[in-house]
């Protein structure tokens, strides 16, 4: 079959995908010189308005970029993709081009030479679905179906509607849209803000994880209001502004505002969202369920029962239809299937944790079981926002990854994805500390190496936590901790586990319960959860050497960096946090929290004596439960506030107030517990 025949055959295909408004995905299986070719014959028979090359050169009529570079095409529109699997693969970079991809395009897949990794074994059998063109002819032809035509923005328009109506009508009721990718959710927002401040001087702000997750709501902003996006706002002739503010200095500074919008709300932790409703009376929040920026069910299983209980007015919109191709599309199922963007989690038989059998998982498994494959990634999906393909292609190529997993009745109800670290030499391990190297993959021992100025945790083995799911409707009933006991016992020739994440006191009660200890506490906050990055570890031989200083280097760093770096350390977790180290506390001091108790001194002359015998109380090994109490005086004698600081943390009119009910505190929670000890 000559060239011309085969770039006919491809231009047959897009007739019908015009016809069905549907995309489809096809490979070339083909010599180098018969697809350039046929791709070349291809683009001199019609006329594409953008086509998008992956991973090579050669297309004279494309834009060429890289798997990577692909990440940043999210809200465009093209023809045709054509995608070179040879090139340095990124699925992330895939995924999102696809979602570019309008109806009547084609996605032009030139498979892999050899299959050298277990995902290309993956990929190769999941594109066997695929219409196949070859030099001989069209193979797994698609058959042709005509749809009803369907209006691609009617749930667009609903949900635009919606949002002008949380505006004017009754206060202290949310708006909730969710939607898979490419359903025009962003659009809708960026729309209804547009025709909200065109005509007058509303404020609108908009919070998201980062700013790069509105770019879209903006966009669409300023083409209708046909004004440039300057930085972080956009303004109306009329007055009325959009502007983006990142969800701490939202619920920091809590500026006023008429309308406040809130994308991929999944990714902000539901204690802040919580503030944002209590805070704000006409709020939109706005999520991804399913594709690679989403967050499974888990979004709406934690958040939308809280909203039920606080604002029974609340309405949720779900944008099914997508925008720039009809409903059952094949190529949108075909990546749904092969990236496991839809998976999900079944129910789980509720039993004893005494039922629970435990595994550890091979990619000979996965490979030979795609329904095991599925359940893992979809407890994964449903646990973590923004699980994404790359993630899929890890855990099956990676050969430092592990993966366990607890099952009832052959259900899978818990996964654990862990990594090996560590093993560094001295060299390697003194760059590090030089500023010189930071080896890929190594995340816990690098950081410790550095900021602990010891090589020990480097030259170590050591197994870090990277994902820990369990299915929602066994959360709370033992089986994470029982999973993480199982991958101790697992952990043969390691010198200890880690973990890193985001801390709340929540989490670092779980982690701390099952003798995970904090080394290591980040100094910068991050902007979408407020929290502050911490490690933990837990030691799996006798005696760790340098656990011991580490634990005390945390407690000390604190009492330096609580006053600036740490002040937005939440009180509950820097309380959880000084109860690791012991201290004690002299004479002199106990006499000089006594005499402010009682009336006497000044709280300057005695702060850093309440500060020691705070962290000597907490640090006792007596069970403390956390109040307001406790959390005036981490304030005044750890994070030295002022008084005017304290009134408002706190709600007191004035100094006198938070010095009487300091004085207190000191009282019954210092002076007491000393007595007792």
């Amino acid at each position: 079959m000559s060239y011309l025949d085969s770039a006919q055959q491809l231009l047959s295909l897009i007739e019908t995908a015009k016809q069905r408004f549907h995309r489809f995905g096809v490979v070339l299986r083909g010599s180098d010189e018969w697809q350039q070719a046929t791709l070349e014959q291809l683009g001199s028979l019609t006329g594409f308005e953008r086509v998008i090359e992956l991973g090579s050169k050669t297309v004279s009529f494309a834009e060429s970029l890289s798997f990577k570079q692909a990440r940043t095409v999210l809200g465009q529109e093209s023809d045709l993709i054509v995608a070179d699997l040879n090139a340095e693969f990124d699925a992330d970079g895939l995924t999102a081009a696809c979602g570019t991809l309008k109806g009547g395009g084609l996605l032009l897949l030139k498979p892999k030479l050899s299959l050298d990794t277990p995902f290309d074994n993956w990929l190769s059998n999941a594109m066997e679905s695929l219409v196949e063109l070859s030099e001989a002819g069209i193979t797994n032809p698609t058959p042709y179906r005509c749809l009803d035509k369907v209006d691609p923005y009617a749930e667009q328009k609903e949900a635009i509607q919606a949002v002008h109506k949380v505006l004017n009508g009754h206060r202290k009721r949310p708006l909730v849209i969710t939607a898979d990718r490419g359903r025009g959710k962003s659009s809708a927002l960026g729309i209804a803000s547009a025709e909200i401040i065109r005509d007058n001087d509303k404020r609108i702000l908009v919070t998201a994880p980062n700013k790069s997750a509105v770019a879209t709501l903006f966009e669409r902003a300023g083409v209708e209001l046909d004004k440039p996006v300057s930085g972080s706002k956009l303004e109306s002739a009329s007055g009325g502004s959009i502007e983006y503010i990142a969800p701490d200095e939202l619920l920091r500074s809590l500026p006023n505002c008429d309308l406040l919008l809130v994308d991929e709300a999944s990714a902000i932790p539901l204690p802040l969202l919580k503030q944002i409703v209590t805070n704000y009376h006409r709020v939109c929040f706005s999520t991804t369920v399913h594709g690679y920026e989403g967050c499974g069910r888990g979004f709406s299983l934690k958040f939308e029962p809280w909203l039920e209980s606080n604002r029974p007015g609340w309405k949720a919109i779900r944008l099914s239809q997508p925008i720039r191709w009809n409903p059952e599309d094949s190529l949108e199922a075909w990546l749904f299937d092969a990236f496991l963007l839809d998976a999900e989690v079944g129910s789980a038989p509720i039993k004893s944790q005494s039922s629970l059998e435990f595994s550890k998982l091979m990619t000979e498994g996965f490979l030979n079981s795609r329904a095991l494959l599925s359940d893992c990634f979809g407890l994964l999906v449903n646990a973590h926002y923004q699980t994404a393909p790359n993630d899929l292609v890890q855990l099956l190529n990676d050969s430092k990854v592990s993966v366990y997993q607890a099952t009832q009745d052959s259900v899978c109800v818990g996964v654990v994805l862990a990594v090996e670290e560590g093993g560094l030499d001295s060299d390697t391990i003194r760059n590090v500390q030089l500023g010189k190297r930071r080896p890929v993959g190594h995340l816990v021992p690098v950081s410790l190496a550095n900021h602990l100025a010891t090589a020990e945790p480097a030259t170590q083995k050591s197994l870090r936590v990277m994902r820990i799911a369990v299915h929602p409707e066994l959360q709370g009933k033992g089986v994470g901790s029982a999973l993480l006991e199982y991958l101790s016992s697992q952990a043969h020739n390691f010198s200890y586990l880690s973990t890193s994440f985001g801390a709340t006191a929540e989490l670092f009660d779980f982690w701390n319960q099952n003798k995970f200890v904090c080394v290591r506490l980040g100094v910068k906050q991050d902007q979408a959860s407020g929290c502050f990055s911490t490690i933990l570890v837990k030691p799996l031989l006798s005696h760790l050497d340098w656990l011991a200083e580490a634990k005390e280097f945390v407690t000390q760093s604190l009492l330096d960096t609580a006053p600036d770096y740490h002040l937005r350390l939440q009180n509950d977790l820097l309380f959880r946090l000084l109860q690791q180290q012991g201290h004690t506390t002299s004479t002199r001091d106990r006499n000089l929290i006594s005499n402010y108790a009682n009336g006497g001194n000044s709280f300057e002359t005695c702060r850093s004596a309440i500060a020691s015998a705070l962290v000597n109380l907490l640090s006792s090994g007596n069970e403390f439960s956390f109040d307001m109490n406790w959390g005036l005086l981490i304030s005044a004698g750890i994070k030295k506030m002022s008084w005017g600081e304290l009134a408002k943390e706190f709600g007191f009119t004035g100094k006198k107030q938070v010095e009487q009910a300091l004085r207190v505190a000191v009282s019954d929670r210092i002076i007491r517990n000393l007595q007792c000890k």
